[in-house]
């Protein structure tokens, strides 16, 4: 009886382990996490990325965390966007069901919040951040001082916008584009300009919180960048 009674504890446990990696459903993760801006009731609604980051931080999964930037797994950072979920997730209108942090930050609910996001993408006409946008403020710990800063990141990722510019320029030119990408091919190369000469600041005056802003801010205007291209280039198959 005493082994039957562990065999039944056992099997609880396991079946317990299994439920809490089932993935959230297609409805929950949109709710939650659906985009400041959107709609409550949109059933493709665009999905927030940093929000995705920040359960892609707190999953524990190697892989997940394995691409993020030190501004979204620094354990302040974590601390601040944590709050912002956990805002949410009290949040009667993005949250009916009650879903728990735990449940959110599963691999199975994250990876299927990141296929939302991509197949979400064309739902909104994309907005690329601005060059003086910051991020949310419950995303970004406050600095405690000033010195000499670190700007490789976003040089190079500044330098791979100036491509993808040049890119959509050429799809522009050659008449293999969408409105989206059409648009961004008219300001990008200002848009570029205005960044470096902001990273240039950055760097004179050794401003820490600048610098993560600035960091955070060209990751997501990649992100759009990617995603345009990638749209405009899945238009012309036929």
């Amino acid at each position: 009886m005493k082994m039957h009674r562990i065999g039944v504890v056992a099997l609880a446990a396991a079946l317990g382990a299994c439920g809490g990696s089932k993935a959230l459903s297609d409805v929950q993760l949109t709710s939650l996490l659906r985009m400041e801006r959107a709609p409550a009731n949109d059933p493709k609604a665009p999905l927030d990325s940093l929000a995705i980051d920040c359960l892609r931080a707190w999953s524990g999964d190697v892989e997940l965390n394995s691409s993020l930037p030190p501004s979204v797994t620094g354990d302040a950072n974590k601390k601040f966007c944590r709050q912002r979920i956990d805002g949410w997730l009290a949040d009667a209108t993005r949250n009916p069901d009650k879903v728990t942090f735990e449940q959110a930050s599963t691999t199975a609910s994250i990876r299927r919040a990141q296929a939302l996001m991509l197949e979400h993408r064309g739902n909104a006409v994309p907005r690329m951040p601005m060059a003086g946008d910051q991020p949310p403020k419950e995303l970004v710990a406050p600095p405690d001082t000033k010195g000499p800063v670190d700007m490789t990141q976003a040089l190079k990722g500044l330098a791979e916008l100036e491509s993808l510019c040049g890119k959509a320029k050429e799809a522009a030119a050659s008449g293999s584009t969408t409105e989206a990408l059409m648009r961004f091919s008219t300001f990008c190369d200002k848009r570029n300009q205005q960044l470096r000469q902001r990273i240039a600041g950055i760097q004179q005056r050794g401003d820490a919180r600048q610098a993560q802003m600035m960091d955070d801010n060209i990751a997501r205007s990649l992100e759009v960048a990617r995603g345009m291209l990638a749209d405009a280039q899945g238009a012309k198959k036929p």
